[in-house]
C-alpha cells in the first residue's frame, strides 16, 4: 500500500530516465517517496504501462517526465513547463489535411456506460499542475499526443492549430506518451501532472540540433521544485 503522499514518476524510454536521474537529487526523491518506472514509447505502451504501475504502487499523484517537439515560439528549445491539457491527435478517420478527430465524429475514446463515477474521455484531458507553479496566472500550455512525429514543417503546423486560440506565451508541444498516462489516471482518479522539456522543434529531423540533455536538465529543475 502506497503512502500517504507517494508519487509515481513515470520516465518513457531508459536513456531519458539515465540522463533524467543524472540531473535530480535522488537523496531528496527519495525523501519525497516517489517511485520511478518506465511507461514505453508511444500511447499504446504509456497507457498499459501506467495503468499497471499504478496498479502496483497505488500513488496519489502521477507524473510524466521527459522530452517533447516544440511546437510554439514559447516552446524554446532547452526549456521544461508543466502542461495543462493533452490532446490526441491520430485517433478517427482519414490523415493529414483530411484528418477528423473521433469526438468531432461523435465517438469518445472511452465511454464510461452504466458506470456513473466515471466520465466519458474524448480527445482531450485536463492535467493537473503543482501548486506552487501556479501562484500566478498562466498561458494554457497544451500537448498534443501523436503516434508519429512530425516529419516536417507543414504536420508540426497542423498539430499546433490543434490548441485552438492560444496566449501567445502558451507553451504548445508535442509527444507520443502524456494522452496515454493521462488516460489511465482518468479511469482510475489519480491525478496526473506532466513536465517536458522542448528537446527540439517540431517537425526538425536533424538530431545535431537536438538539445536533450538541456531539456532534460530543465526537467529536473521542474520537478525539484515541487513540494
Amino acid at each position: 500500500m502506497a503512502g500517504a503522499d507517494s508519487t509515481l514518476l513515470l520516465i518513457p524510454t531508459s536513456g531519458e530516465r539515465a540522463e533524467l536521474l543524472n540531473h535530480l537529487d535522488l537523496r531528496a526523491v527519495s525523501m519525497k517517496g516517489w517511485h520511478c518506472e518506465l511507461c514505453g514509447f508511444g500511447l499504446v505502451a504509456a497507457a498499459a504501462a501506467t495503468m499497471r504501475a499504478i496498479r502496483t504502487h497505488q500513488p496519489t499523484r502521477v507524473i510524466l517526465a521527459g522530452i517533447a517537439g516544440g511546437l510554439s515560439d514559447a516552446a524554446s528549445v532547452g526549456s521544461a513547463h508543466w502542461f495543462d491539457e493533452a490532446i490526441c491527435d491520430g485517433i478517427g478517420v482519414g490523415e493529414g489535411d483530411e484528418f477528423v478527430s473521433a469526438d468531432t465524429l461523435g465517438w469518445k475514446q472511452w465511454a464510461s456506460g452504466d458506470d456513473e463515477s466515471q466520465e466519458s474521455i474524448g480527445d482531450q484531458i485536463e492535467l493537473a499542475r503543482p501548486g506552487n507553479a501556479t501562484g500566478k496566472k498562466t498561458p494554457k500550455n497544451t500537448l498534443v499526443s501523436v503516434c508519429a512525429a512530425s516529419s516536417e514543417d507543414s504536420m508540426a503546423s497542423r498539430r499546433r492549430n490543434l490548441a485552438g486560440e492560444t496566449d501567445r506565451d502558451s507553451v504548445i508541444a508535442e509527444d507520443m506518451e502524456a494522452f496515454g498516462v493521462a488516460m489511465a489516471c482518468q479511469m482510475t482518479s489519480t491525478p496526473c501532472m506532466v513536465v517536458r522539456g522542448i528537446s527540439n522543434v517540431a517537425g526538425d529531423r536533424d538530431h545535431s540540433k537536438w538539445q536533450i540533455n538541456s531539456a532534460l536538465r530543465s526537467v529536473a529543475e521542474r520537478l525539484m521544485e515541487l513540494n
